[in-house]
């Protein structure tokens, strides 16, 4: 079995936190139960994990799961392989982002408002700023209601983050949909 998320969020609160039973570990990581059984019995069987005595325990529970040194060495290196993995996925998301907002710079037409998450706007923000493209961003909206406060003629077209929502967002705003595209 390969280590995954679940065994690193497992082995980071271990070593952290004292904990005594698996319900504890659960409710620590938000992982199942079910699941916590499953992977605990394999960091134990991996030598990662050991049951220790604990005998100040308040819940008098003689025992308290402990990482081991093999199990801190198998934590780090699980978290260098996820700082890079998901840094590869960020990168990879921001190039599709670089290209699309590209794609509409080219489009003439540069006044955006864009609906979507807040951290998204703040990509769409910087790329325009680093990649010195002509769009101007004149708003963000957290929802397609919002967009009804601002004057048709502050925009040129709207940004969705939702695929294929833009018929719903022209129709709720009263405005041509071929003034609404998709970020994605």
């Amino acid at each position: 079995m390969l280590l995954s998320e679940k065994h690193f969020q497992i082995l980071e609160t271990l070593g952290g936190q004292e904990i005594s039973t698996q319900r504890q570990l659960a409710d620590s990581t938000g992982i199942s139960l079910g699941q916590i059984n499953y992977v605990l019995k394999h960091l134990l069987a991996k030598g990662f994990v050991k049951i220790g005595n604990f005998h100040k325990n308040p819940h008098k529970i003689g025992y308290v799961y402990l990482l081991t040194p093999k199990g801190i060495e198998a934590k780090s290196k699980l978290a260098a392989h996820f700082i890079v993995y998901k840094l590869k996925e960020y990168n990879n998301i921001r190039g599709k982002l670089e290209e699309r907002l590209i794609a509409i710079a080219k489009n003439g037409r540069n006044r955006i408002i864009f609906i979507g998450p807040e951290i998204v706007k703040e990509f769409i923000d910087s790329i325009i700023y680093e990649k010195t493209l002509t769009l101007v961003l004149v708003a963000h909206c957290e929802d397609r209601q919002a967009i009804k406060q601002y004057d048709d003629n502050s925009f040129d077209f709207i940004v969705e983050f939702n695929a294929n929502q833009n018929t719903k967002t022209a129709k709720l705003n009263g405005i041509s949909s071929d003034r609404v595209i998709s970020l994605w």
